[in-house]
């Protein structure tokens, strides 16, 4: 589940923003800007802006060297009279600055964060460290550009379908997690979906995986859109398949990570044709539960005393409860300013927290879904996942599914990505070379094959 904080920034092909700019301002920026957001006291994170005109165009990109993640794009950059408004919807990321000549001083903001941030010109160049899993272009299996339309809604979805020569028993059709998502679910430096795709189709299972709409080539809204819009997204990936005659005899299913597998159970809920499903993280309890006990696991992890630690949760248990029960945003910024959070800081939390995704995720039981899927279900977790806590989500899980239906797996030292991992933290994915445990890829397609 990739949470909206500061220093998770979604990445994604996103739509090219439109420039208005005086020539002069543009001409003196283009290039390459480095400076440092301090994120606590304790931590900063590099961020280098590259500004590049592309046929009369200014763009305007990010890269963050320390998530190994670049090249994320602004969609709406404009520049005028010394004055930068730079703005990446898809992950609720905003910049405003002045430009000097020499320097660029600005506030940067992504969700409920706001702090400075001045940039200097820098030659320094960073390139993403290619994770060992990577895919080659060589491949043994063949590799498809598809695009296919979702009726409710007539966005078109594009993606990638890889299959492996022969007769194919079984098709998966990969859901990403929370958050702007491309096809390859890039994420901390890996490509969790490139590599998951190419795992399970080396073992002779086909896999289709897609932009989220508004995503990279794909359509749509992703902003407005929730975890019911993207099952319904889900489904018309399903329609597309069963339209094609290479997969006139094969089994179809759902794989979805961490929110995919409550997007996966909405989507099987409703729609019997499914032939299985696998959760990879997913939920097994209440969207409000999942995000006081990720906020409490990981400060406790942290190391936050246990005072402090008390506090918090006791907050947040009052905050998201009255979310849950429906309330304003403005009645929320009064709640978050008598729990001492800054106004400017409770209005723009308070925006987050009342959006149609963010409510309907509090409010949503998966088990409601999971209790109508009729194919059967295998749901796996890491031991040391910090995110989505294996123990009582499995649990949930096991609550709602039919034993006769259900297979479920914990696996020790894997963590949310499910990497071999030390703490579970989200600060170490970038730092693992292993992007997706091959052991429990195996286990997925041996598991999809036995229900043939």
């Amino acid at each position: 589940m990739k949470k909206l904080t500061v220093g998770t920034v979604f990445a994604g092909v996103l739509l090219s923003g439109v420039c208005n700019a005086n020539p002069m301002d543009t001409e003196s920026l283009e290039g390459s800007w480095k400076g440092s957001l301090v994120i606590s006291p304790e931590n900063s994170m590099e961020m280098i802006f590259h500004f590049n005109k592309i046929q009369s165009v200014l763009k305007a990109t990010v890269d963050l060297p320390e998530q190994q993640q670049f090249g994320l794009e602004f969609n709406d950059v404009t520049v005028n009279d010394g004055k930068i408004l730079l703005a990446m919807d898809m992950a609720n990321m905003k910049y405003s600055a002045t430009f000097t000549g020499k320097e660029i001083i600005g506030t940067y903001s992504q969700g409920a964060f706001t702090a400075p941030l001045n940039l200097l010109p820098t030659n320094k160049v960073a390139t993403r460290q290619k994770k060992v899993q990577e895919v080659s272009h060589d491949v043994s299996y063949s590799v498809d550009q598809v695009q296919f339309v979702n009726s409710d809604g007539g966005h078109q979805l594009s993606g990638t379908l890889t299959y492996p020569a022969g007769p194919i028993e079984s098709v998966a059709i990969l859901l990403s997690g929370s958050g702007p998502s491309t096809r390859d679910a890039d994420v901390f430096g890996h490509k969790v979906f490139a590599v998951l795709a190419d795992q399970l189709t080396r073992q002779n299972i086909a896999v289709l995986r897609y932009d989220d709409r508004g995503v990279g080539e794909s359509t749509g809204d992703f902003s407005t859109a929730t975890s019911k819009d993207f099952a319904s997204d889900a489904n018309a990936a399903y329609k597309f398949l069963t339209e094609q005659q290479k997969f006139s005899e094969s089994k179809i299913g759902f794989i979805g990570h961490s929110e995919g597998g409550l997007i996966g159970a909405i989507a099987g809920a409703v729609n019997p044709k499914v032939d299985f499903f696998v959760s990879l993280a997913g939920p097994g309890t209440s969207g409000a539960q999942i995000i006081i006990d990720q906020s409490y696991h990981i400060q406790k992890l942290r190391g936050l005393d246990k005072d402090a630690l008390d506090k918090d949760d006791k907050t947040q248990k009052v905050i998201i409860g009255a979310i849950a029960q429906g309330i304003s945003e403005d009645e929320l910024v009064a709640l978050l300013l008598e729990h001492d959070i800054p106004e400017k800081q409770a209005k723009a939390q308070a925006m987050q927290m009342t959006s149609p995704w963010f409510e309907y995720f509090l409010k949503t039981d998966p088990k409601k879904h999971l209790s109508q899927l009729h194919m059967p279900v295998l749901a796996l977790n890491g031991e040391l996942d910090a995110q989505v806590l294996a123990t009582q989500n499995i649990a949930g899980i096991k609550e709602a599914v039919s034993p006769s239906k259900l297979t479920t797996k914990v696996y020790l030292g894997l963590n949310h990505l499910f990497q071999p991992a030390t703490t579970g933290l989200p600060e170490e994915y970038s730092e693992i070379d292993i992007t997706f445990s091959e052991q429990v890829s195996i286990d997925i397609s041996q598991w999809i094959k036995s229900q043939s």
